[in-house]
């Protein structure tokens, strides 16, 4: 598994259950993460909803659109930049809805608490 299924794994992991029913009440929206080469969807538009699934679900019509390098979700997931930064920089480019853009940051910071650390 390499290392953005692993990303995605633990984002579905932080959507179910009351985390992800208190994310979907600040975040209320979808998102389509296209990391590399893969497509990923999150859906937090309701609380019976809350869901991660690989493609994109939304045909297109996510209220969000994200697109980074794998390099760039690691760096994102690790907290050597913030997502405000990386789009700064140009490594991130998000289309759609800038105010769900801005919660971006509670979303990732709740997969990171579900992400197994490695041990090096």
């Amino acid at each position: 598994m390499g290392y953005t299924a692993k990303v995605f794994a633990a984002m579905k992991e932080a959507v179910v259950g009351d985390g992800g029913k208190a994310l979907q009440r600040k975040f209320k929206g979808t998102v389509t993460f296209t990391v590399g080469a893969e497509t990923y969807s999150l859906d937090l538009s309701s609380p019976s909803s809350c869901s991660v699934s690989k493609g994109d679900a939304f045909d297109g019509k996510a209220d969000l659109k994200v697109t980074c390098s794998e390099e760039v979700m690691g760096k994102m997931m690790s907290k050597e930049v913030q997502p405000q930064q990386a789009f700064m920089k140009g490594m991130l480019k998000i289309k759609g809805k800038m105010s769900l853009a801005m919660k971006l940051t509670a979303v990732l910071a709740a997969t990171r608490k579900k992400l197994p650390s490695s041990k090096l």
